[in-house]
């Protein structure tokens, strides 16, 4: 069973670009992508919603492209989102 959680993502792409820090209306939430298998999807489907980073539309558009080096710091960027979410209060235990 896929996690959704519109809320989440709607707040994921308040925060700025975890690559270039980009600031503005183009940052949207990106699911783990070719990585970590079977957390990031497959033939079909999308990864889980709480395992998405927020990116610009440049960054989104490089790792779409299979940008192997930013692809290698989704882990890093979904674990520090994952982080500020817990800071903010967005996901509480």
């Amino acid at each position: 069973m896929r996690i959704k959680s519109k809320a989440y993502l709607k707040w994921v792409s308040t925060l700025p670009c975890s690559e270039c820090k980009a600031d503005n209306d183009t940052v949207v939430a990106h699911h783990l992508k070719g990585r970590y298998s079977p957390l990031s999807g497959g033939m079909g489907y999308k990864a889980d919603d709480w395992l998405t980073m927020p990116l610009c539309f440049t960054c989104h558009s490089k790792i779409h492209s299979g940008d192997v080096e930013l692809m290698n710091w989704q882990a890093f960027f979904i674990l520090k989102t994952l982080d500020k979410a817990f800071d903010d209060g967005i996901i509480e235990l």
